[in-house]
C-alpha cells in the first residue's frame, strides 16, 4: 500500500503539525507501507531565514517532496501567486501519474485549502481511498464571528462528504465527523502521536525550573494566565524556581513583562528564541514541571496538544486543565495535576505542591510517561492506522 500524505505544512522542519505528519509517516512505515509526504505549497517566507531548503529528501523510512521543487518562495508577489496555482496543478498531475488501485490519499490541509475537493475525482478514477485528517475544530483558531461560523458550516457540509473517512485526534472531533460527515462507520480516533526521545541529554540549570517550548498565545496557551500563576507561586516559594520560555515572539510580550516587573521576578524568567526539537527535548527533560494551561474555548475543547504528549514522554510532570481530550487519558494526582480553567491561583497552588512534594511529582511523571508510551506510541497507533486503511480499501477500492 502506498500512502500519500498531502499537506501545505513546512517539511521536515516545522511546528506541531509537521511533527504529527512525521509521526504518521513513521508509524505507517513501521507497518511496511510506502509513505510519501507531498507538500503542495512553498512554505518558506521570502526575507526570513528558511527552516527548510531542500525540495525533496527522506527521513529514513519515508520520503518527502515539495511538488514545486523547492520550499523557497520568490520575492515577486505575482510570481508567488502563479507558483501557488501551478503547484496545486502539479500535485494533481503527480498523483494522476502515480496513484494505483488501493493507494491512500491522506489530506492534512487547512480548512480553506481549495485543493482537497479536487482529489475526489482522482480517488474515483484510480480506485483509491481519500481520508481527511482532523486535529483542529474547523476555523477554531480564529475568533468565533458570524463570518467564521458560515465558513465552518460551508466547510463541514461541503468538504466532509467528499472523503471516505476521517482520522480525528479527539473524541469531540470524532463526534463532529460522525454527525456531519455521515461517515460514522468509517472514522477513527487517533490521539496525539509521540516518538521516544532520540537522546537523553538533560539541560542543567542552577535552580528547578518550569519549561514552556512553543507558541505563546493567550487564546491557545493561556500564557498570560500562566505567567500570573508562576509569579504568585514564585513569591510563595521565595524565588527558588525559574520559568524558561522558548519559541516565536509572543504578541503578549508587553503584558508578560508587566507581570514580571510587578512581581519583581526578572531574575526568575528567561525568554529564549525558537529551538530545535532536540534542544526542546533537553530542556523539557531537565524541567521539574510543565504547564499546559488550556482556556475553555472551541480550539481547546476539540483539540489535543502534541506538546502534552512530548512532555509526558520526557517524564516531566504536567499541570493542565479540565478542558479537552487530555481528560480522557489523564487523572488528577495520578498522571497529571489537573485544575479548572481560568483560575491562575489553582495553577499556582499546584506549582507549590509539585515543588514541595518531590516523591509525588516523580510518581505522577512516571505514570504520565507510561500512558504516553502505551497509547500514543508510533507502533501501537501505526498498527491501528494500517488496519483502518486496509478495511477502507476493502470497502471502497473495487
Amino acid at each position: 500500500m502506498h500512502i500519500y500524505i498531502i499537506t501545505d505544512e513546512p517539511f521536515p522542519n516545522g511546528m506541531a503539525a509537521t511533527r504529527r505528519i512525521t509521526c504518521y509517516a513513521k508509524a505507517l512505515a513501521m507497518q511496511g507501507d510506502e509513505v510519501e509526504v507531498l507538500i503542495y505549497h512553498r512554505t518558506e517566507v521570502y526575507g526570513k531565514p528558511p527552516r527548510n531548503t531542500e525540495g525533496e529528501g527522506s527521513l529514513g523510512t519515508f520520503s518527502y517532496r515539495y511538488i514545486g521543487g523547492t520550499p523557497l518562495r520568490g520575492s515577486n508577489v505575482l510570481i508567488r501567486r502563479w507558483n501557488d496555482y501551478m503547484d496545486k496543478r502539479r500535485t494533481i498531475e503527480y498523483l494522476h501519474q502515480h496513484l494505483k488501485k488501493g493507494d491512500v490519499m491522506l489530506a492534512y490541509c487547512r480548512e480553506d485549502s481549495d485543493l482537497t475537493p479536487k482529489l475526489r475525482p482522482l480517488a474515483i478514477e484510480h480506485k483509491c481511498i481519500m481520508v481527511i485528517e482532523l486535529c483542529e475544530y474547523p476555523y477554531g483558531t480564529r475568533e468565533d464571528t458570524p463570518e467564521m461560523e458560515k465558513k465552518r458550516e460551508r466547510y463541514i457540509n461541503g468538504t466532509f462528504c467528499k472523503f471516505d473517512g476521517a482520522i480525528c485526534i479527539s473524541e469531540a472531533l470524532l463526534k463532529l465527523a460522525n454527525r456531519w460527515g455521515g461517515l460514522d462507520k468509517f472514522n477513527i480516533k487517533v490521539p496525539i502521536l509521540v516518538e521516544e526521545p532520540r537522546d537523553t541529554v538533560i539541560h542543567i540549570h542552577p535552580r528547578p525550573y518550569i519549561f514552556h517550548g512553543g507558541t505563546m498565545y493567550e487564546r491557545k496557551d493561556a500564557i498570560v494566565s500562566t505567567m500570573r500563576a508562576f509569579a504568585d507561586a514564585c513569591q510563595k516559594l521565595d524565588r527558588q524556581i525559574d520559568f524558561i520560555l522558548a519559541g516565536p515572539p509572543s504578541p503578549h510580550r508587553d503584558e508578560l513583562d508587566a507581570i514580571i516587573r510587578e512581581a519583581g521576578i526578572e531574575d526568575n524568567v528567561s525568554f529564549l528564541p525558537q529551538m530545535t526539537q532536540d534542544e526542546i527535548g533537553a530542556y523539557q527533560r531537565g524541567a521539574f514541571l510543565a504547564i499546559l494551561n488550556k482556556h475553555d474555548n472551541p480550539q481547546n475543547q476539540y483539540g489535543f496538544s502534541t506538546k502534552l504528549g512530548e512532555v509526558l514522554m520526557s517524564e516531566t510532570a504536567v499541570i493542565t486543565t479540565t478542558v479537552g481530550e487530555a481528560n480522557n487519558w489523564l487523572k488528577d494526582g495520578k498522571s497529571a495535576y489537573i485544575v479548572e480553567p481560568g483560575h491562575p491561583e489553582l495553577i499556582s497552588a499546584k506549582i507549590v505542591e509539585a515543588f514541595r512534594d518531590k516523591e509525588q511529582r516523580h510518581k505522577i511523571a512516571r505514570r504520565g510517561k507510561e500512558i504516553a508510551k502505551k497509547y500514543f506510541g508510533l507502533e501501537h497507533q501505526g498498527r491501528r492506522l494500517h488496519k483502518y486503511f486496509v478495511e477502507l480499501c476493502d470497502l471502497f477500492c473495487h
